[in-house]
């Protein structure tokens, strides 16, 4: 049976052209910034010039904020309508601009005070744009919707700005009344929010935090016996360890430590909920799930054709428990099982400038243009990217978009295979980005997170193909179908089984049942047990792991990961099918920001969420890999 990776995974690279006159690095996460060579950073200026630019522009907005004053009572009158809206989004993207510059900075040189503050001023001058903006809102939902035609046609100003109006009167119903909106503020209502919800904590997200925080984990052994402290940062690690019985301590010690806090780890949980559902009635909501969907413009369905689709396509999702098993050769399968590599991937080297070249190749089935846009962002010396790691440098990755410029991307790449995977997800983002800001006016290019994941996955996912394709044998075919198949587990059904559970203890709330610790646990059980099957064992302490998903404090924003991934999938294959013209609607949708509902949208890539055909396709896939996989283990199914 095949367990190992080839070290020799050879790829059909493109020519080096584009690499030509980059200097020779070899990445080291402990070397300072100078040691990184310029080539391989971001640069700034297209932001500001220098910090003495973004100074002055900092100054110079702070004096043409209270300019929206004058505007205050007036926005009946179109050419006054217009006006402001013209210098509300024209501050607002000097402001976000101004942020960026400052958080960019930071993020490559975290202990730097200075960079800190400056931060801190950009997102206080943001408050006070926002601040000063708070009655334009108001205003504009008061008018009928004969005023709206009326504006809209009596000035070209004012309905050039329809897009934003219309989808913020679009739920003009849920307004309260003066007095309404004074308690609902109190209460931290975050319902219309101008940014996505999940960037505003209640109260209880940030309990959630400070509990799991103060925390004491348990002490748990390593492969050689040695005592080891188990924290949230190590947990990953020692969750997918090649020992088993140090994956079992490990999940055993850490569930366990979990129960110990499950009523104030469960009173808090509660407490969300109940706020979540407080929020959704005040203004007029059958249900929590409504008001939050409702925030994107997405229909309640694709919620329920999520989970039906998965709940009708479990059994690949068994199998997969099966093969599992079968191939770490185990008489039963726990959950500290499930994160273990089923195989044993070698090193694999894919320098930068390597990736350079893979990238362009893999996702030239998106079509020239795409690439062309890939390959300038991909070079370093364009300054979109900061490409290594340093002593000083946040982790993660991440894309940042500034409208008129170039998107930002940050990586800490190291020469990996998962590397070259976040720089193909990252890029997604990017180029969603790049081609919405390019099309759109300021106001309408963020496109929904509804939106956000179907991009990178569907770059992710042809990478995917395009490396087993290219592989060189059968086991390292074999590790790239693996990573594939754990990908789908923990994003399409994984997500959906957390989304189930945020909705059924949604219900429970709505329905006035009391939430405990002992609810949450033995819901979350039973849907564990449902979804991976008879051949999985359920351990007593397995429910616990509720208890410490920041995901459910993000209010219906889970299943979208699912959905993303699932988008990402049946546009890739798309692509590769039917060619140019399902590009074409994929490029369209990438172009649209939120200037149309998101759903129609996606319409325009040839997926519709509120049936079953993308999430059943991305499981059919799932299925056909696990068959793929076992042939190429030799294991019988």
């Amino acid at each position: 049976m095949l367990r190992r990776l080839s070290l020799a995974l050879i790829l059909v690279l493109m020519a080096a052209a584009a690499t030509a006159g980059l200097p020779d690095y070899t990445p080291d996460a402990n070397h300072n910034r100078d040691q990184v060579p310029d080539a391989y950073k971001w640069s700034l200026t297209q932001l500001y010039a220098d910090d003495a630019a973004w100074e002055a522009e900092l100054a110079a907005l702070r004096v043409e904020v209270p300019q929206l004053a004058a505007f205050k009572g007036r926005l009946s009158d179109p050419a006054a309508m217009a006006a402001c809206l013209e210098l509300y989004f024209g501050l607002h993207d000097r402001a976000a601009r101004v942020t960026q510059y400052a958080g960019l900075a930071l993020d490559t040189d975290l202990s730097d005070e200075r960079l800190q503050a400056m931060q801190q001023r950009g997102l206080s001058l943001m408050d006070e744009v926002m601040a000063a903006a708070g009655f334009i809102r108001g205003e504009l939902l008061v008018l009928d919707a004969g005023a709206m035609t009326e504006a809209y046609a009596a000035h070209d100003g004012a309905g050039k700005f329809a897009v934003y109006i219309d989808n913020l009167r679009r739920r003009q119903t849920r307004v309260l009344g003066a007095e309404g909106e004074r308690l609902m503020q109190l209460a931290g209502d975050n319902l219309w929010a101008e940014i996505d919800l999940n960037e505003i904590p209640s109260g209880y997200e940030d309990a959630f935090g400070a509990l799991l925080g103060s925390i004491t984990w348990p002490m748990v052994h390593d492969a050689e016996g040695n005592e080891v402290q188990l924290t949230l940062s190590n947990l990953g690690r020692f969750r997918a360890h090649a020992d088993r019985e140090v994956r079992r301590e490990t999940m055993t010690a850490f569930f366990g430590t979990l129960r110990e806090f499950q009523s104030p780890l469960a009173s808090v949980l509660g407490g969300q909920f109940e706020l979540d559902v407080f929020y959704a009635r005040a203004r007029g909501y059958d249900t929590a799930l409504a008001a939050y969907m409702d925030k994107d413009n997405v229909d309640t369905a694709v919620h329920d054709n999520l989970i039906a689709a998965v709940n009708a396509n479990l059994a690949p999702l068994h199998r997969y428990v099966e093969l599992r098993r079968k191939v770490l050769g185990l008489d039963d399968l726990h959950i500290y099982d499930m994160y273990v590599p089923m195989v044993e991937a070698a090193e694999m080297e894919v320098t930068y400038t390597r990736a350079m070249e893979i990238l362009p190749a893999a996702l030239a089935p998106l079509g020239e243009d795409y690439v062309a846009v890939l390959e300038e962002g991909l070079d370093p010396r364009h300054g979109w990217i900061d490409v290594y790691p340093s002593d000083d440098k946040d982790s993660g990755a991440f894309s940042a978009s500034v409208y008129g410029r170039h998107p930002y991307v940050k990586m800490n790449y190291q020469d990996s295979l998962d590397d070259l995977s976040t720089l193909a997800h990252e890029y997604g983002h990017a180029i969603h980005s790049h081609l919405a800001m390019t099309h759109q006016p300021y106001w309408q290019f963020r496109y929904v997170p509804f939106l956000a994941e179907i991009a990178s996955t569907c770059n992710e996912a042809l990478l995917s193909d395009y490396l087993v394709a290219q592989a060189d044998s059968p086991a390292a075919k074999a590790g790239i179908l693996a990573a594939e198949l754990e990908s789908i587990r923990t994003t399409i059904y994984r997500q959906t089984l957390f989304s189930e559970f945020e909705r059924k203890v949604h219900g429970f709330v709505e329905d006035g049942t009391p939430i405990t610790a002992s609810l949450l646990d033995d819901t979350y059980t039973d849907l564990v047990r449902r979804y991976y099957g008879p051949g999985f064992t359920v351990d007593p302490d397995d429910g616990m792991e509720w208890s410490y998903i920041p995901h459910f404090y993000y209010k219906y924003y889970v299943y979208s990961y699912a959905t993303g991934l699932s988008c990402g999938l049946a546009i890739a294959e798309n692509v590769k099918t039917n060619g140019q013209p399902a590009v074409d609607g994929y490029l369209s949708m990438l172009q649209g920001g939120c200037a149309e509902p998101p759903l129609d949208l996606l319409k325009k890539a040839g997926v519709d969420l509120t049936r079953p055909d993308a999430i059943e396709a991305a499981l059919a896939r799932f299925d056909r890999t696990i068959t793929e996989l076992a042939e190429l283990l030799e294991v019988e199914m």
